[in-house]
């Protein structure tokens, strides 16, 4: 009888302790902002976003990835980071445009956490038709989020990342000044 309740309790924390180890990176987080966008002196465009993290990206995914990189070069690892699906951008209430994000990094701060998202470049005016910078093949987004869930940020259409041997993401360059995020909130 002793056996069975001790079989029980186990059965019953186990699901609990594996919730509270992997919270970080499997914690669904939902955020809303304002974003500016715009090119030139005179134009300014502001739209509200949404953006869904369903999962965080390891450590070990970020070294696997940096492997690939080195093992079977740059087309292998773009194949294996576009396979990886992190969450999503779109725009609330606009022409049904998302953008999937394949790399996501929350590291706390000393008020809060920064977070780093990536996804692939793309074009987002109607309007107009940029060019794409083989050389930043990325749209970033960094947000810094304070404790209440609240915060701003940026986002880049055309930027590089480097992955570190740390298994750490970073922005390392752009090819466009960034829109600004403003009245980020965490909705979940």
């Amino acid at each position: 009888m002793e056996k069975q309740n001790k079989v029980r309790l186990l059965s019953a924390i186990t699901p609990i302790v594996f919730l509270f180890l992997f919270t970080d990176l499997y914690a669904h987080e939902e955020f809303q902002a304002r974003l500016f966008s715009g090119s030139g002196a005179g134009f300014q465009r502001d739209e509200k976003i949404a953006i869904t993290v369903d999962n965080y990206t390891s450590t070990e995914e970020v070294i696997s990835l940096v492997q690939t990189f080195h093992k079977s070069g740059y087309k292998k690892f773009r194949t294996a980071l576009r396979k990886m699906k992190k969450g999503f951008l779109r725009p609330i209430g606009g022409r049904g445009m998302q953008v999937t994000l394949h790399a996501a990094q929350s590291t706390p701060t000393k008020k809060g956490r920064h977070v780093i998202l990536v996804g692939e470049s793309q074009d987002w005016s109607m309007e107009s038709h940029r060019r794409q910078d083989s050389r930043f093949p990325f749209l970033v987004i960094e947000l810094d989020i304070n404790e209440k869930g609240r915060g701003s940020g940026e986002l880049y259409v055309a930027a590089n990342i480097r992955l570190t041997g740390q298994g750490t993401i970073e922005r390392s360059g752009y090819n466009t000044p960034p829109w600004q995020l403003i009245g980020l909130a965490q909705l979940k």
